[in-house]
Order: C-alpha cells, then structure tokens, then sequence
C-alpha cells in the first residue's frame, strides 16, 4: 500500500469532525471543572495539535514540507501585523453586532459562572490565545485542513477553510461565525500565498492580543459607536490591500494547487460536520429563545 504524500480530504475532515465534537464534549466537563484557561490549553494541545501530528507520524509526513513549517519572506512576517491589526475591527464589530442583534431580537444568554477563577487562570487563558492557539490552529486548519484541500479545490481552498475555520468557532458562539470567517480568509491567503505557516501564525496571534486588549471594551458597549460603522469597513478594505502587497512564495501554477476530483466520502465527512455545527448553533438559538 503506497502512502500518500498529503493529507486527503477524508483524513482532515474525519479528524475535525472529531475535533468538533470533543472540544464541545470537553468544554462541557471540563471548563466548568478546571477553569477557562486550562480547559483552553487542552483543546488546542489534545485536540487540534494531535491529529496533525498523528497523521503525519503514521504517513511519515515531513512536517516542514506538508503543513508549511517554513521559513517565510521577512515582508510578509512584518505585513502580516499591520494586516491584522486592519481587519481585526471588522472582526470585532460584525462579533458585537451580531451579539446585539441577537439579544434583542432572540433572547440574551443566560448570565453564567465566572469561569476564570484565578489569577493564574487569567494568565494561562491569555498565554494560550496569544501563543497556543495561534500555532496549534494554524497547523490544524491553514497547514493539514488547507493543505489538503488546495489538491482539490485549488487557489479557491483558502476561501473554503477559512468558513470551515469559521463553523468551527460557533463553540464560542453563534456570533464568532463571521468574524472568525473574515479572520480565516485572510490567514488562509497568508498560507497560500507565502506556503509558510509562520505570517499567518504572526496575524493570528496580532489579532488575538486586539482581542486581549481590546474586545472587553467592545463587549462593554450597548451599541455600536457611528463612527465604528464607517471606521471597521474601512479598516478591513487597507487590510486587504496589505494582504495583497505580501510577496509571493509560489509560482502560480505550483503543480500541487492543481485541482482533483473532490471524493464523496471527504465531502460526506464535511457535510455531517455542519450539520453538527448547525445543531450547536440551534442549541444556542434555543437557550436564547427560553
């Protein structure tokens, strides 16, 4: 039986369908149990970390080669700050509008526990946005995810992992549908455009610290400022063209973006985990609405 030389479709949507439901599993018993933080430590090293390095340890992948463990040009590092740091805003203003919407128009969540009880939760959770979950997300989704559907799909698969990137954050909430979609699209690009894991890893944690630092501020607000309904749509369009000023890494017609057939049961695999995704949505639609 001959290896493949990447990760097939089937395998990276077996393995996020699984990711899926244990996170949620996982957050279930033990968020509540363990803390915010730690709970956020475990989904990203036992969850989303795992199965990449499973798969590449059976098939004898060359981790460097397969999910973009490589150096990147120092341009597109440095672009890669001030791209965040753009299309952050819109991020967080489609996260907050949605929010507002669907409190006024649905229902609002029930208050919960504080779950962060500790200083030193605190201090793991920020920790685990600003370094964890920039690298072990970005080898999950922009390495194996990614990397297997560019065979199939070609310089489009960065669109369709950064929705899937997208759907898998309706754990968080219905609200990080979008923004975290917008996020994914622009890490994505980063990925194909420079085959290197490290200017998106750099944009993701740029905009997990905005989000530090800056989305508690947000969440405090009962409504969105006027100026933000101006200033967000702008600051995402200057984003995208810093995106497009990042160098390229790889000719155009790379033999690897050529596309393949899609495989009934990769696609079979993807579809039951939207209709997963969608039933944690709808939960959260009925908390609402009771």
């Amino acid at each position: 039986m001959i290896k493949r030389q990447f990760p097939s479709v089937s395998q990276v949507n077996a393995a996020f369908f699984i990711t899926a439901v244990l996170t949620l599993i996982s957050s279930i018993v033990f968020r509540p149990r363990l803390g915010l933080g730690t709970n956020l430590w475990i989904n990203e090293y036992v969850y989303l970390l795992f199965a990449p390095l499973l798969l590449a340890f059976l098939n004898s992948w060359p981790l460097e080669d397969v999910y973009r463990l490589k150096e990147a040009p120092r341009l597109s590092l440095l672009l890669s700050i001030p791209a965040a740091i753009c299309v952050w805003p819109f991020a967080a203003y489609a996260s907050r509008g949605t929010k507002i919407l669907l409190d006024r128009y649905v229902g609002e969540m029930p208050a919960g526990g504080d779950l962060v009880t500790s200083v030193y939760q605190s201090f793991i959770l920020v920790i685990g946005m600003i370094i964890l979950a920039p690298i072990c997300e970005e080898i999950f989704f922009r390495g194996m995810v990614q990397t297997a559907y560019e065979k199939y799909m070609g310089k489009r698969a960065f669109l369709v992992v950064g929705l899937i990137f997208g759907a898998y954050h309706v754990l968080n909430g219905v609200s990080e549908i979008i923004p975290t979609s917008v996020l994914g699209i622009a890490m994505g690009y980063l990925a194909q455009e420079t085959d290197s894991l490290a200017p998106s890893m750099i944009f993701h944690a740029t905009a997990n610290i905005l989000a530090v630092f800056f989305g508690g501020y947000l969440e405090s607000l009962a409504s969105i400022p006027t100026w933000m309904h101006i200033a967000a749509p702008g600051a995402l369009v200057l984003g995208i063209l810093i995106l497009r000023a990042v160098p390229r890494k790889k000719p155009l017609n790379e033999p690897s973006m050529q596309k393949e057939p899609l495989p009934a049961v990769g696609t079979a695999l993807l579809v039951l985990s939207f209709l997963y995704l969608i039933g944690v949505g709808v939960w959260e639609i009925t908390i609402r609405l009771n």
